[in-house]
């Protein structure tokens, strides 16, 4: 009895448990919540990092996103966590520098589909550029790499400063997945050098994966000298120093009766006119030691008509030329023709149409500084000088109006003084020599004689104006006379301490590019006279060891 007591007793304790959970609201509540959506990272590999501060930025549809630094290639992953369907973006935030090196990111956006983002490649191609410095004598010289953007060229890290010959590299490296080009930024000086860049334009070579190493830096300057009477052109090394010119080995052959010669601006390539055999000598220069080797198929352009003169138009210092285009004055046909260089090895082409007429018996050419115009002396009995528009993009020659200008009797060669301003012509007349002078308009190229034009003046052969334009220099007889140039009239004043005697029967001169030195080719002496040449006063004073022995009647000069 007392048994079935407790039991009840029990049963009424539960059943009045149970009533107070069920009246608090207890028992059965429903299924649980759902569990939080699914959520997933992005990343991906970066590749050939060498630099610090790299820093990439995630940004989210939604809003949100993270920057994230990256020390080192391999792996890297957002600590951002996103859900299915959530477009995303990576960006370059911040280059790498020390060295700094110019990334790009592949497969940068999407959407995330239930997975995490595996496939963000950060590229950072650390290959190098670099090559070889020779010839370099002065103190200075610096170089830069930059790449095209919109138009302009972007100069990339720093500027590398060059102090010796031999391997360099620029530090940092690049990556070069757009045209990139070097460029010489400051020349050298004490003594003052004007040094050319090979192989200066780099196209994505280092972005498919090789280091550049094949980029020259020219400093070495080179003479030659056209030898008329044994088919001959001597070479010469020029001291950056003194001026002063040594043979290179023994002259090389030609055509028969070489007479004009000219050098491309790059160093790479000489031409000369073979007045008899009528056709052009072309020589590969070797950039280290001025050694000439014929191009292959010379003598070329084989059906000219007694070549006495030749120009070279839109040979530039950089690595991106318009066009490179040689003329030449053929006396035997009253013509100039016109000839697309190829710069990579030394070719001619004829462009279309390949000649223009001039006046009677053509001798020199003359380019102004812009490349816009080119001016011929008729030396053939017309008395007068042709002028030609150049279409820079395809060489091809327009007559200006007014073309020719009458000058005086027999006009042999030509001269731009005052950084084109003027021009001057050489007319060694049998009985009355002299020169004629005019002023260029900048914007036309037409010609307007100077009052008093031609003057009465002693002049025997070739003329030139020193590279800024302020000196002429004629030669006349067995000397060279110079004269001032008024910069505002064109007006001629004779220098003092002139004639300057040189070798036998002086035939023509040259500056050398710099500036510094001027070289007569003396015609019966064999032989080539240089001077130092003063740009403060226009004074020439004798070069060490001149008269430098040459050929047989060495006619022509030139300097590069």
């Amino acid at each position: 009895m007392k048994s079935r007591i407790r039991n009840i007793a029990r049963c009424g304790f539960a059943a009045a448990v149970l009533a107070t959970l069920t009246a608090c609201g207890g028992g059965d509540s429903g299924p649980p919540p759902p569990p939080p959506p699914a959520t997933y990272t992005v990343g991906g590999t970066v590749t050939q990092l060498s630099g610090s501060g790299l820093v990439l930025g995630l940004v989210l549809q939604n809003g949100g996103g993270a920057d994230l630094p990256i020390s080192a290639s391999g792996t890297f992953t957002f600590d951002t966590r996103v859900t299915s369907g959530t477009p995303y973006s990576v960006s370059m935030v911040a280059q790498p520098s020390s060295p700094a090196q110019d990334c790009s990111v592949a497969n940068a956006s999407g959407t995330v589909a239930a997975a995490d983002v595996t496939n963000v490649n950060v590229f950072c191609l650390g290959h190098t550029v670099g090559g070889t410095v020779s010839g370099l004598v002065g103190s200075g010289l610096e170089i830069q790499m930059s790449k095209p953007s919109h138009g302009q060229l972007i100069v990339i890290g720093n500027p590398l400063q060059i102090n010796s010959n031999g391997a360099f590299t620029f530090d940092p490296a690049y990556n070069l997945s757009v045209a990139t080009e070097v460029d010489i930024t400051q020349q050298p000086a004490s003594p003052t050098q004007l040094c050319v860049i090979h192989n200066a334009g780099i196209a994505g070579i280092v972005a498919q994966g090789a280091n550049v190493t094949d980029v020259e830096v020219v400093c070495s300057q080179f003479s030659y000298v056209a030898n008329a009477g044994d088919n001959t052109v001597s070479a010469y090394t020029v001291d950056a120093t003194s001026g002063a010119l040594a043979a290179v080995g023994t002259p090389v052959g030609t055509g028969t009766s070489p007479h004009a010669i000219v050098g491309t601006q790059d160093k790479k390539y000489v031409f000369v006119a073979n007045e008899s055999s009528n056709n052009i000598s072309a020589f590969a220069v070797n950039s280290a030691s001025g050694a000439l080797t014929a191009v292959p198929g010379s003598p070329l352009a084989r059906r000219l008509a007694h070549p006495k003169g030749l120009a070279l138009l839109g040979t530039p210092l950089g690595a991106y030329p318009v066009g490179t285009y040689l003329y030449v004055a053929n006396a035997g046909s009253d013509t100039v023709a016109a000839f697309a260089v190829d710069t990579s090895n030394g070719s001619l082409t004829p462009l279309s149409p390949a000649t223009f007429a001039t006046g009677k018996g053509p001798s020199s050419i003359a380019v102004d500084p812009t490349g816009r115009f080119i001016y011929v002396a008729n030396n053939g009995g017309s008395n007068d000088v042709s002028a030609f528009s150049v279409d820079t993009a395809t060489g091809l020659l327009t007559p200006l109006v007014g073309s020719p200008f009458p000058a005086g009797a027999n006009p042999l060669s030509l001269a731009l003084g005052a950084t084109g301003k003027f021009l001057y012509t050489a007319n060694p007349d049998a009985t009355n020599s002299s020169i004629s002078g005019f002023s260029v308009d900048l914007g036309s190229g037409v010609l307007t004689p100077l009052s008093g034009s031609p003057f009465p003046l002693a002049v025997s052969h070739y003329m030139a104006t020193d590279r800024t334009g302020a000196y002429l220099y004629v030669t006349a007889g067995s000397g060279v006379v110079g004269y001032g140039i008024d910069g505002t009239t064109g007006m001629l004043t004779a220098l003092p301490g002139f004639p300057v005697v040189t070798g036998t029967d002086a035939h023509s001169v040259t500056l050398d590019p710099t500036n510094q030195f001027l070289y007569v080719a003396n015609d019966s002496s064999a032989d080539v006279s240089g001077f130092r040449f003063d740009a403060s006063t226009g004074g020439l004073t004798p070069i060490t060891g001149s008269p430098f022995p040459a050929g047989n009647l060495p006619d022509f000069v030139t300097v590069f």
